[in-house]
């Protein structure tokens, strides 16, 4: 009888035992097709996870030279063991390729993730950083595709030009905000879309391009458009309105990839007055300067308006802005205008023209309204080149 209890107690301890290394094993198991199933799909990640069945996804750059203006990221994705290939790559701008490999252009500094799936819907995540683009500033200047430099340095005249000659000078603006001398003033307002949108490229790459010359006509299949080419006599004889489309249309025209080209705003001729008289004091002040002799001469001619490789500021053209005046300035001698948009009428628009002449005294800073229809054979433009 004794026997038995101690058989049956026995027998209760090893059904214990085997419950309990049931259950043990049970929930490892489990424990581990869970991890199994978490995994799928993710891979190996920087060595924490790893997984033979995920793809491999190799970065690399293409330079680790600094100050570059881009920087291509060159992804490549292998298939992992047994798998019948890659799916799609899913690039840091959350768009999918159906390719296992792909350059991927940067233009900023920062940290780029990629993810690369397989077919047999396992994935990899890696990431790169990219630290070696130059950082936009006042002092480093962007040179626009097709560009080159030809000369000068920041402080007094940076000089770029294009395959057709044109040549624009760099005005830096460290604070990113333009200056604008009729800022407290009702009678003046700057609306034009062109103003505002070389405002925000200022913000963003602390500077802009202005024409070095005084705009010239130039003509490419049937599209005449302004030009920034030295020795040529300016374009005059032009209302506000052609002048903005001359302007606008010379980055067409001309090819620009990654610049606007446009009128210049009274934004951006105060801006570079105010840079040149750092080291030219009172040269917007004072009628020493320019050509003032009754003759327009070629753009570039006179030597004593040449402020920081930018020329005839002061004299030789006067120059419409984008800029708007809210009365009648004045009128000029050699006006032309249409009868249906007469100088005096009441809903015509009134433009600001900067600087003097070769037939009036003035100096660079002045400021006159006049309707945009207006037009005078010594009156011209002049552009401005900025980073879209």
């Amino acid at each position: 009888m004794r026997d038995n209890k101690i058989i049956s107690i026995l027998l209760i301890i090893l059904v214990v035992i085997v419950l309990g290394a049931l259950v043990f094993f049970g929930v490892k198991m489990l424990g581990k097709n869970s991890a199994e199933n978490d995994n799928k799909g993710q891979a190996s990640q920087n060595g924490e996870v790893e997984n033979a069945e995920a793809p491999i996804l190799d970065l690399s750059l293409s330079t680790t030279e600094p100050d570059q203006e881009e920087v291509v990221i060159y992804v490549t994705a292998t298939p992992g063991e047994g798998d019948e290939g890659i799916d799609y790559i899913l690039l840091p701008d959350k768009s999918e390729i159906s390719s296992d490999t792909k350059d991927y252009t940067v233009t900023e500094n920062g940290t780029y993730t990629f993810e690369v799936y397989g077919l047999n819907g396992y994935s990899t995540v890696e990431k790169i950083e990219v630290t070696n683009i130059r950082q936009a500033s006042s002092e480093h200047p962007y040179i626009p595709i097709g560009f080159e430099e030809v000369g000068g340095e920041v402080a007094d005249g940076y000089v770029i030009q294009d395959s057709f000659g044109n040549q624009y000078v760099w005005v830096p603006v460290p604070s990113g905000i333009l200056t604008r001398n009729t800022m407290m003033s009702t009678d003046y307002t700057e609306s034009n879309s062109a103003a505002t949108a070389l405002v925000n490229s200022v913000a963003k790459n602390y500077g802009f391009y202005i024409a070095r010359f005084e705009a010239s006509s130039y003509e490419k299949d049937g599209v005449r458009v302004g030009a920034s080419v030295g020795d040529k006599i300016p374009w005059t004889d032009i209302s506000f309105r052609d002048a903005e489309t001359a302007a606008f249309e010379s980055a067409n025209v001309f090819g620009y990839e990654d610049a606007a080209t446009s009128l210049i705003s009274s934004y951006a001729w105060d801006t570079t007055l105010s840079w040149i008289e750092e080291t030219v004091p009172n040269y917007s002040s004072n009628t020493s300067y320019g050509n003032y002799s009754g003759t327009i001469y070629p753009t570039g001619s006179t030597e004593s308006d040449q402020m920081n490789h930018i020329c005839d500021l002061a004299g030789n053209v006067r120059e419409w802005t984008t800029e708007e005046y809210d009365q009648i300035g004045g009128q000029t001698t050699k006006k032309k205008t249409s009868k249906k948009n007469s100088a005096n009428s009441d809903d015509s628009i009134n433009r600001v023209v900067r600087g003097g002449s070769a037939s009036l005294n003035k100096i660079a800073s002045s400021r006159n309204g006049y309707p945009e229809e207006l037009t005078d054979e010594y009156w011209g433009f002049r552009m401005v080149l900025y980073k879209k």
